[in-house]
């Protein structure tokens, strides 16, 4: 892996996720591209909620123009940015897209290995639980492997795949692998959540099983009775400091985990980072 995209508002950077995008790219040796975005087609936030994000961001504030805060804005956190890379001897690289957020997004995915972005991330003049509506769209038309960014990073304890027998969970399995070698030594678990009529035959575990075994030393199988929305969300919330992996086709998957009645738990659940691939 040589690219990694950090998609973030031009207005707010968030500098505990940054610090796990810069662990990626030690991790992988890949250069880090900033995206920050602009939605200078149509922007929807007022001026004093512009300001109140640059604030929580860390930014002094010196103007109530809508146009000069965002300058402002993106000065300073071009700045934080490199200072960070620099830190962490991470090449760092700025692009600053002022278009449309998702179409931005979408393009720059299509020339990238892996994509990260932090849930909340929302150019909405209305408050939205998370994952926001934005970050949904970017999970469904993405064309590269998506992180969601977690809250938090103190370490990493194990991989998580979750696994229900669909091609779509095996190409997650295989896509993290392949663009994260370096996590071979980690201790896998593989979690199945399946009712019983659609639970992977013995056969198909067995083969993921010994794919496994060729990529990893330590895996670990744990098959859960129930419904798979809240079985596998309640599986995961039990995990600390793990890599969750998931894989999806598109827009009907995601519009099935992530349905407003789950906002609580997916708001823990994104406390881990997350990655999700689909195709």
């Amino acid at each position: 892996m040589k690219k990694i995209l950090y998609v973030t508002d031009v207005v707010k950077l968030d500098l505990s996720s940054l610090d796990f995008a810069c662990y990626l790219c030690e991790l992988s040796h890949s250069k880090l591209t900033c995206i920050f975005l602009e939605n200078l087609v149509r922007e929807a936030r007022p001026a004093k909620m512009l300001k109140e994000t640059a604030i929580e961001g860390g930014i002094n504030v010196q103007t109530e123009n809508v146009e000069e805060l965002k300058e402002q804005c993106l000065a300073d956190n071009i700045q934080l940015f490199k200072d960070s890379c620099e830190r962490r001897g991470v090449t760092g690289i700025v692009h600053r897209d002022r278009g449309v957020p998702l179409d931005d997004v979408v393009i720059e995915s299509r020339y990238a290995d892996l994509l990260l972005i932090d849930a909340s991330t929302s150019f909405s003049a209305a408050k939205e639980d998370v994952p926001t509506r934005f970050v949904t769209d970017v999970l469904a038309d993405a064309e590269c492997p998506v992180v969601i960014l977690p809250e938090s990073f103190e370490g990493l304890n194990k991989i998580v795949f979750t696994y229900d027998g669909r091609a779509s969970s095996v190409f997650a399995i295989k896509q993290f692998t392949y663009l994260f070698p370096e996590l071979k030594e980690h201790a896998v678990v593989v979690i199945t959540v399946m009712e019983d009529r659609d639970r992977p035959s013995p056969e198909e575990r067995y083969k993921l099983k010994e794919w496994l075994h060729d990529h990893y030393s330590d895996v670990d199988f744990i098959i859960i009775d129930g419904s798979v929305k809240t079985g596998l969300l309640d599986s995961l919330l039990l995990r600390n400091r793990d890599f969750i992996v998931m894989g999806a086709y598109g827009r009907n998957a995601f519009s099935t985990l992530f349905t407003p009645s789950h906002a609580a738990p997916i708001l823990k659940l994104v406390a881990q980072p997350v990655f999700i691939a689909h195709h």
